[in-house]
């Protein structure tokens, strides 16, 4: 294994030495009450950070001014009356060794005052909020000077609450601060705007005033935008000659980060399409041009990644945020050497559309989260170790044994497939972050020691005779093709038909359609294609060889169809998606579907929508629009996504036959990696 010794090196910001360089970012939860106060989940939650071995908790925006709350459900520390629960955070993440920060700010712009209170929202000019859709209002000097007031308030009651110092959020231009910085926002004209030393005026009057109230050895660390990249936003060249200033006026450290908000955040919470560490650049700059300790964030998923950045002098500190919702143990097992027991963080964006929906933060991977303050979830010994028999070996199946056998349950994990995986291991080809997570699990479950059995396509007597005490089944949604006139012919095939292929199932009705030389070849190869049926392998071999031709027509928008038809538009086909509902993949939240959307532009995917296919003909595909007129499109291949459907037939026969029997992940109804997940966790803390 690499040595990560200088990730695991302490390191003094002023006078916070703090025991290793990894950071958890600060991150909206929404689980603070409605009265802004820390509830028992919020301060369980950051306590499994630190005692995951986190050097330094980042406490979710903290805002200083009555009514303008960050968030419907947000923290603040804008009263003294905040202080007693603070401090109970704080005195929880010191007794397992982190040091703790807020962030502190104040929201400007993207207050909720507006819906809250009545209140207009504040900025240094009058702008839109991309988050809210308000428009505010702009500040007077003499208000400028009282939320500056403010801003010294808040940091002297965080150190009066026990944090070792604060980050103050200039970033993004977004939020005060951060608007305050760009020349997006700030459109002023008097000594708070135009030239880069009046941009900067305001927050080097907040740091003046927190370093007057909590003190000259109150470490401060501004989390910043290394240059916003939209066309009137702040240039790199422009943030490094603010960063000398800021440092003048009390910073102790910088936190940079990258882009301008918007309505899905997207460089804040950054897509898979943004390349890993994609904010280092910037921190390098920033190394050259001050000397304090400069905290680089952004897609840094792996300890060897992070030791890199490190070694080769680009930061100082490596900040988290998914990677820590994935895995809480994520500095414990990389000081370990435990790299392959690592949850990581997919990229998969759920954990923004959950909160999008007012869920609460949750996360695809980890069924814990947004549950740290629930007994059950703390995977304590069972009281009475049963027989769990498990059938299906995808996300879903693999958790669930994961979860049991940690709690001492006699384990036994079956499949049909040659492999486990399920069909995330085709999913994985589109989505790659996807394989980490597989990776993961099967990790687990061989180190564990399940008991795995493949190849095994299990019958409620054949389940009988293991004697279970608990049968889980996890077998995932049965896909269902469409009838469409034509369906029959050899270019048409179905999403079960390639995923039979891909496998090398030459029973299937799609093998039978495969040209004669492709399906003389399959069987000599059939022996190692639980070997080669790899996502990074099937990436590979598809750039040369994929079962279709140049023109292919997609029939069916869910998730996995939009993939599809990206997967093959990116390996030259022509691809046109056709789906009969208002919009694609409906299973997906806002910034999952963004992203998808996105890629299938650049991919040059046509999508159409509200359309009933008529007719598969030799050549052309026939459908009928929402106007009822009938239009043609050709296709040489042509791909049915069909639809998923409820598999509970085998459920259903073990009902009443063994004392526990459960339905997990997507057999039920469709639910994508986070589903399978969560349920398999649910279910298997109660066995």
């Amino acid at each position: 294994m690499a040595s990560l010794s200088k990730l695991f090196t302490p390191i003094k910001i002023g006078n916070m030495e703090v025991r290793n360089r990894i950071v958890m970012s600060p991150m909206t939860t929404l689980y603070a009450d409605m009265k802004e106060e820390i509830t028992d989940l919020a301060l369980d939650y950051y306590v499994a950070r630190a005692k995951g071995g986190v050097g330094l908790v980042t406490v979710e925006a903290c805002t200083v001014d009555r009514p303008h709350n960050y968030q419907f459900k947000s923290l603040a520390l804008w009263d003294d009356k905040f202080i007693p629960r603070h401090k109970e955070l704080t005195d929880a993440l010191h007794a397992h060794g982190a040091k703790a920060v807020p962030q502190i700010t104040h929201p400007g712009p993207e207050s909720r005052a507006p819906v809250l209170f009545q209140t207009p929202s504040v900025g240094p000019s009058v702008v839109k909020s991309e988050q809210t859709g308000e428009i505010c209002e702009e500040l007077s000097v003499e208000e400028i000077g009282i939320i500056v007031e403010k801003y010294g308030d808040a940091a002297r009651r965080a150190r009066e609450a026990g944090y070792d110092g604060m980050e103050l959020h200039a970033a993004h231009a977004y939020m005060l601060a951060g608007s305050f910085l760009s020349p997006h926002r700030n459109k002023r004209t008097d000594q708070y705007g135009g030239t880069i030393e009046n941009q900067v005026r305001f927050v080097q009057e907040v740091l003046r005033n927190v370093k007057a109230k909590a003190g000259q050895d109150f470490p401060v660390t501004i989390r910043i935008s290394g240059e916003e990249l939209i066309p009137d936003g702040r240039s790199l060249e422009d943030t490094l000659r603010m960063v000398p200033l800021l440092v003048e006026a009390g910073a102790d450290a910088f936190h940079v980060s990258g882009g301008a908000i918007d309505k899905l955040v997207t460089m804040v919470e950054a897509r898979p399409e943004y390349p890993l560490g994609f904010n280092v650049p910037a921190a390098a700059a920033f190394k050259k041009s001050v000397d304090v300790p400069i905290m680089v964030v952004g897609r840094i998923k792996d300890p060897i990644q992070a030791e890199e950045i490190l070694q080769k002098n680009q930061a100082d500190r490596i900040v988290m945020g998914r990677g820590l919702l994935a895995d809480p143990e994520w500095p414990n097992k990389a000081k370990t050497g435990k790299l392959d027991e690592i949850r990581k963080c997919i990229s998969c964006l759920n954990c923004f559309d959950s909160q999008a929906m007012m869920e609460g933060l949750n996360c695809a991977v980890n069924g814990v989260l947004g549950y740290e303050n629930v007994e059950e979830y703390q995977l304590k010994p069972a009281t009475k170790p049963k027989n769990v028999v498990i059938i299906g070996g995808g996300p879903a199946g693999m958790e669930a044994a994961r979860v049991a056998f940690i709690r001492g349950h006699k384990v036994s994990l079956y499949d049909k497939l040659p492999r486990l995986g399920g069909s995330a291991i085709l999913a994985s080809t589109v989505h790659p972050d996807n394989e980490d997570f597989i990776n993961f699990l099967i990790t687990q479950v061989k180190k564990l020691g399940v008991k795995v059995n493949l190849k095994q396509e299990m019958t409620p007597d054949k389940i009988m005779a293991l004697k279970p005490d608990v049968v889980i089944i996890a077998l995932g949604p049965s896909l269902v093709a469409t009838n469409i006139p034509g369906d029959e012919q050899r270019h048409v095939l179905s999403a079960p038909d390639l995923k039979a292929v891909m496998a090398g199932n030459m029973d299937s009705p799609g093998a039978k359609k495969l040209p004669a030389i492709i399906k003389m070849g399959l069987p000599l190869v059939r022996p190692f294609m639980s070997r080669l049926v790899n996502p990074s392998t099937i990436r590979k071999l598809t750039k040369t060889w994929m079962p279709v031709g140049k023109q292919v027509v997609v029939i069916g928008g869910d998730l996995a169809g939009c993939e599809l038809a990206q997967f093959m538009a990116e390996r030259g086909r022509k691809v046109t998606l056709l789906e009969k509902g208002e919009t694609v993949a409906p299973e997906v939240g806002p910034k999952r579907l963004d992203n998808l959307q996105g890629f299938m532009d650049r991919a040059g995917v046509k999508v159409m929508t509200q359309v009933t296919v008529k007719e598969i003909t030799k050549k052309n595909v026939v459908f009928e629009t929402s106007d009822g007129k009938n239009q043609t499109i050709e296709a040489d291949s042509v791909v049915i996504t069909g639809e998923a459907e409820p598999n509970m037939d085998l459920y259903n026969a073990m009902e009443g036959r063994v004392p526990e029997v459960y339905a997990i992940g997507d057999c039920s109804a469709i639910g994508l990696i986070r589903k399978a997940t969560a349920t398999a966790m649910s279910v298997s803390i109660k066995l």
